[in-house]
Formats: structure tokens, C-alpha cells, sequence
């Protein structure tokens, strides 16, 4: 990444926790300012919104360890994974129930991240492995991420009211999808009729915390001649699905 880009209290935070990581509660502010090469007034300040964001913690003896948030930060991490191995294990048998693609997503940004897909066999897919990034607004895992959130959140993810087109289906306007994320709230999952990708349709259901909140997204996408047929039993299995993830 070129320099330009980098921020200097970000680099500085980062090299205190890698000192920090490996030997808790053992160095003062003056130890770590000639192991980081920070000055004591320029590192004073660092600790002191380190501390306060709970990134290190510090003790009577003025000594310094890794703080909680950054261990919360480890387990989400970690989840993650976790997550994806649930989901593998519990799509496989409901991909082949109704022999269709089953996607694990996560929001970031005004993007959904494709974290795991459980493959239908079937010789017409739609692209959406794992890495892979696509607009919010144009796909039913974007619309059950984004069910929960209020209008401020929307006008900060899409500043601006005219939405990019991926199809002639897509919403194309910050409005209509905030109408449209209201009925998703209601209803509990997302419809996405050709929206994404034209010869494609989807039904996606938010996965939960156990204190309600969404942490990700799936769906079964199929091509739209298989829609009509199995839409219904698409849909009831992918909320049943992502209910069985949510409770773990």
C-alpha cells in the first residue's frame, strides 16, 4: 500500500500491541517508548485512547497489557470462521434438498462479502464465492443485512438518493430501498428477482446474534426458469436455515 495512505497513530498503536502481545503487564510508558521508538508525550497520548477504547489495559504498577476490546475483536474474528464451518455443515443437506447454491454473506460497507458458498450441482451458477464483493442494493443478501437499519444508517451507506443500476431490475433509487428494507423487516427475508444478475433470482434470511442483531446473510440463488417451481420451498428452507444458525 503506498504511504500516502498510511496513518501514523494506526502504525504507532499497532507496534505497541505487538510488544505488548507477547508479555503482559511488564512494561512502563518509558520502557515502551525506547522499544517503539515513540516519544514519552507523543505515547502518553496514544496510551491514554488506547485505554479508553479498552485496547490495553493498565495496572497498578503503571505496567500495560492487551485491553478487552481487542480480545473481543479476536473472538468476532475467530467467529467468523466458526460461522462458515456451521454453515457448510448445515447448507450441505438443505442444497441438496432443494439442488440449488446456498451463499453465506457479511456486510461491509455498502457491499456484501461472500464468505462461503455450498455448490448446487448444476451447470449454470451464479459467480459468488467466497471474497467476492458485490453491491448491497442490488442483491437479497444485501437487502436482509441492511433489514435493521434506520434511515440515518442508509444516507451514510448511500449518500447519494440514485442507486447504480447492475440491471434494469436493480433499485435504483436510496428511497425505494428504504421502503423496500422495511417490508424486508416485516417479512423477515429478501427477495432478489433478477436484480443482481439478470437470469437470476434469490431468496436470503438474516443470521442473529443472540442479542438480536444481524451478523450475516444467506441465500439460495437459481437460475429463473427453476423459479417458479421451487421458490416457495427455497424460501421456507432458508429462513428455517438461517434460524438453526442463528441459535448456535
Amino acid at each position: 500500500m503506498e504511504q500516502k495512505y498510511n496513518v501514523p497513530a494506526l502504525d504507532r498503536a499497532n507496534a505497541v500491541l505487538n510488544v505488548l502481545k507477547d508479555e503482559p503487564y511488564r512494561w512502563k510508558l518509558s520502557d515502551l517508548s525506547k522499544m517503539v521508538g515513540i516519544s514519552k508525550s507523543t505515547l502518553h497520548s496514544l496510551l491514554v485512547t488506547m485505554e479508553r477504547l479498552q485496547w490495553v489495559s493498565r495496572d497498578r504498577n503503571e505496567t500495560y497489557a492487551i485491553g478487552s476490546a481487542i480480545g473481543r475483536f479476536g473472538s468476532a474474528f475467530f467467529r467468523q470462521f466458526d460461522l462458515s464451518e456451521d454453515f457448510r455443515r448445515l447448507a450441505e443437506p438443505v442444497m441438496r434438498n432443494i439442488q440449488e447454491s446456498i451463499q453465506l454473506a457479511v456486510l461491509d460497507g455498502n457491499e456484501v462479502q461472500y464468505l462461503a458458498k455450498v455448490e448446487a450441482p448444476s451447470p449454470v451458477q451464479m459467480v459468488s464465492g467466497p471474497g467476492i464483493r458485490f453491491p448491497a442494493h442490488a442483491t437479497g443478501l444485501g437487502k436482509a443485512l441492511m433489514a435493521d437499519m434506520s434511515e440515518e444508517q442508509l444516507c451514510k451507506l448511500f449518500p447519494e438518493e440514485a442507486l447504480p443500476k447492475i440491471t434494469v431490475h436493480t433499485i435504483g433509487s436510496r428511497e425505494t430501498l428504504i421502503q423496500e428494507l422495511k417490508n424486508v423487516q416485516k417479512a423477515g427475508y429478501a427477495l432478489d428477482i433478477q436484480e443482481g444478475v439478470m437470469g437470476f433470482c434469490c431468496t436470503a434470511a438474516p443470521i442473529r446474534k443472540a442479542n438480536g442483531e444481524i451478523a450475516a446473510a444467506i441465500s439460495c440463488s437459481m437460475p429463473i426458469h427453476h423459479w417458479e417451481g421451487k421458490k416457495e420451498r427455497a424460501l421456507q428452507e432458508i429462513i428455517q436455515l438461517a434460524q438453526r444458525l442463528s441459535h448456535i
